[in-house]
């Protein structure tokens, strides 16, 4: 493993970024986030399936990561 910080930094942002999609779209913060895009794309976004879609996403997310992070930290004891 060369550089083991640029893998780590990796597993941080993919941590942070299903995190975020995953709570997002269920916070207070999603409909004044959307107050910027034209109304019929809102208007679907705004529905509690895109909002499923978007925090499932963010749950897959979560699961890449935690997947990279069992390989890194193999490879890690392995080196």
């Amino acid at each position: 493993m060369r550089r083991p910080w640029l893998h780590l930094l990796y597993l941080l942002y993919c941590a942070e970024a299903g995190i975020y999609l995953l709570l997002v779209p269920w916070s207070v913060l999603w409909l004044p986030m959307l107050t910027g895009w034209p109304a019929r794309p809102r208007a679907v976004l705004a529905t509690g399936v895109a909002r499923g879609l978007v925090s499932a996403l963010g749950g897959l997310l979560i699961l890449v990561c935690v997947v990279d992070l069992v390989r890194f930290c193999r490879a890690f004891r392995s080196a």
